[in-house]
């Protein structure tokens, strides 16, 4: 450990630094990621022409600090632009309380003055929220995702004999109480549903296209659709509804995980934003029904309430998931030093109601 507590470059990412980078994200998040990965993320981003890291560097340790930002296409409604969306930040916990990420967040910003980016907004902790707020970070509001659990054992300490035989029991009636919800789900006659193993871009775009939604939300362009599902850490699923006519009215873009003995699958998109209601039950009762062996299915705060509900989902915003952990923080700031005008293009950035998220504009790495 350096003794030095002067002398930190804070600088922009070079090609030299991806194996510093790798070293410091395992070191602090206790986990690996690959070359694969990290290109993906940063390197391989359409709609940057740069790696946007910033990185605090010790002249005798190295790379001991970095700020990412996750670059997306947005709009509001068809009035396009750049957003950023700050992520995997980190500091070495040899090099704490230093002061490094208020530098590396305030050289970021720097970066991104007078820049094509329009927009910085992300979903810290609570811990990096407190950060982003002494930043100029305003709140949203809480962002509501929506859950069906299907396996409560998936919480559960293995080693917990007690805890163990109270999860077995409640799966029994977590069972039970889904076999119901699917047994009232509503049927739909006249849609079919085709599975898609590789998202289908130009389609997506296409329907995307057909109901472009008011508020901020992800370009679903064909360079997004390419890029944004080669995830190396999901993988992905596309489900489109058809009439009787074979004519697309809607599809969902859906990513699986396995880590850690637990299965969980997202609907990480659907196009249009939203669909119709009864595209999205047809959409629904096909995902679930893929999806028996996950242990919890998530799906996006855009979809109506009362129809997750009609398929067992609930709210992480109100009981009884609210007591098991808390809701998503979404903050944002305009993407300038000075940031005075908390409106783009005439709609107020800090007002959740502009807001048309999916998880696709969430990093979820």
């Amino acid at each position: 450990m350096s003794l030095a507590r002067e002398g930190y470059d804070v600088r922009q990412f070079e090609p030299g630094d991806r194996s510093a980078f790798a070293s410091l994200y395992e070191i602090v998040f206790g986990d690996a990621r690959t070359e694969r990965w990290f290109d993906w993320k940063f390197r391989e981003n359409p709609f940057v022409d740069h790696v946007p890291i910033t990185l605090a560097v010790d002249p005798d340790d190295g790379v001991v600090g970095a700020r990412p930002m996750f670059a997306l296409p947005m709009a509001v409604g068809r009035r396009e632009f750049l957003a950023l969306q700050p992520c995997d930040a980190m500091v070495h916990p040899d090099h704490r309380r230093e002061g490094l990420f208020t530098r590396m967040t305030e050289r970021a910003i720097e970066r991104y003055d007078d820049h094509e980016a329009a927009l910085f907004f992300n979903f810290p902790n609570e811990q990096s929220a407190a950060g982003n707020r002494k930043l100029g970070w305003r709140d949203v509001g809480a962002l509501t995702t929506y859950y069906r659990v299907q396996s409560p054992r998936a919480w559960v300490d293995p080693d917990d004999g007690v805890e163990t035989v109270a999860a077995t029991a409640a799966d029994a009636v977590l069972t039970g109480y889904l076999r119901a919800r699917d047994a009232l789900a509503p049927s739909v006659e006249g849609v079919t549903v085709e599975r898609r193993p590789e998202p289908p871009a130009e389609l997506l775009a296409s329907l995307y296209r057909s109901a472009v939604p008011t508020g901020f939300h992800a370009v679903r362009n064909e360079a997004y659709v390419r890029w944004r599902y080669r995830n190396p850490r999901w993988s992905y699923r596309t489900y489109v509804a058809r009439d009787d006519a074979d004519r697309p009215l809607a599809a969902a873009v859906v990513g699986r995980k396995s880590e850690g003995g637990t299965t969980a699958v997202r609907l990480t998109d659907v196009v249009p934003t939203p669909p119709d209601e009864g595209s999205l039950a047809a959409l629904l009762a096909a995902v679930l029904s893929d999806s028996r062996d996950a242990d919890a299915v998530a799906a996006p705060p855009c979809l109506p309430e009362d129809l997750l509900a009609r398929f067992g989902f609930h709210p992480d915003t109100a009981p009884p998931l609210s007591l098991a952990g808390s809701a998503t923080i979404h903050v944002a700031r305009p993407a300038t030093v000075d940031a005075d005008d908390w409106t783009l293009f005439g709609r107020s950035v800090t007002d959740g109601d502009n807001w048309a998220l999916t998880f696709g504009e969430q990093d979820t790495s």
